[in-house]
C-alpha cells in the first residue's frame, strides 16, 4: 500500500509541474492581448538599415509601400495626417560563403569511337556570400507614438545570382512581413 500512495503522489507532483510549465508558457501569449490594428490611412516615417546602400533601402521603401496598399493600408505623403506612421528597418549581413553553380558548359557530345565527352564550365563553381536578410516593420499610431503591430521576415539568399538579388528579396519580404497583419509574430517569418 505505501508503494502504491508513493507512486501516486508522484503522479500529482508530474501533473503540477507540467500545468506550472503550461503556464508559464502560456503567461507570454496571455499578457500579449493587445488590440488588433485595423488598416488606414499611412505614412512611411522612415527606412534604415546600417548595411543597406541608398539603392537597397529605396527598393525596400518601393515594396514596403505596395505590401502595405495590398493590406488595404492608403498610402499618403510624407507630410500627410495619417492615422499611423510606418518604420521599416531592413538589415543585411554576410554569413559565411557558399558555392554557386555556374551554368555553362556543353552538351554530351558523341564520337566514332563510341565514347562521349561532356562539356564543362571553365572555372566551377563560383564562391558567393551568403547574405541574411531580415526586413522588420513597425506600425506606430501617430495619435500617441505608441506602437501598435510590428512584424518581421528573414531570408537567407547567395549573392550574385538571380533569387538572391534586392529586386527579388525585397517585395518577398514586404508581403511575407504583411501577411501576418493584423497578428502577432513572436519572431521573423523565414522565407526560404
Amino acid at each position: 500500500m505505501m508503494m502504491h500512495e508513493a507512486h501516486g503522489s508522484e503522479e500529482v507532483c508530474s501533473m503540477v509541474i507540467a500545468l506550472v510549465v503550461t503556464a508559464l508558457t502560456l503567461q507570454p501569449v496571455l499578457l500579449e492581448t493587445r488590440p488588433a490594428p485595423a488598416a488606414g490611412t499611412i505614412t512611411i516615417s522612415s527606412v534604415t538599415g546600417e548595411t543597406a546602400s541608398e539603392q537597397t533601402l529605396s527598393v525596400f521603401d518601393d515594396a514596403v509601400q505596395r505590401a502595405l496598399s495590398a493590406s488595404n493600408f492608403t498610402l499618403l505623403p510624407q507630410q500627410g495626417h495619417s492615422r499611423y506612421t510606418a518604420k521599416v528597418m531592413v538589415s543585411r549581413r554576410a554569413q559565411g560563403v557558399v558555392a554557386a553553380g555556374r551554368t555553362g558548359g556543353g552538351p554530351a557530345r558523341a564520337s566514332l569511337g563510341g565514347g562521349f565527352s561532356v562539356g564543362l564550365p571553365a572555372g566551377g563553381d563560383a564562391l558567393n556570400d551568403l547574405v541574411i536578410t531580415e526586413l522588420t516593420i513597425t506600425l506606430v499610431q501617430r495619435s500617441d507614438a505608441k506602437e501598435v503591430w510590428s512584424g518581421s521576415a528573414i531570408t537567407a539568399r547567395v549573392s550574385g545570382t538571380t533569387t538572391g538579388s534586392v529586386s527579388v528579396i525585397a517585395p518577398l519580404l514586404a508581403k511575407a512581413v504583411m501577411a501576418q497583419f493584423p497578428g502577432h509574430a513572436s519572431s521573423p517569418v523565414s522565407i526560404p
